[in-house]
């Protein structure tokens, strides 16, 4: 999972699932269950799911000299 925040705390998270089973899993979980139920009542005033394919991704890190990441 990804996640970042404003300083006014307009938030988002993204979560990755190998598949379409893996988020049903996940979706069911008694746990997650809970922890929706918890924000909801306590964390949350709105929210909005989005569930998308990803289609293609790429990245780049940069390195210093050392070749450490930057």
């Amino acid at each position: 999972m990804d996640h970042a925040q404003t300083p006014g705390g307009l938030g988002i998270t993204v979560g990755y699932f190998r598949d379409a089973e893996a988020l049903t899993q996940w979706r069911n979980d008694a746990e997650h269950r809970a922890a929706q139920e918890r924000g909801r009542a306590e964390w949350y005033r709105s929210y909005t799911l989005h569930v998308a394919k990803v289609e293609r991704s790429s990245g780049f890190t940069s390195v210093d000299a050392d070749g450490s990441p930057a």
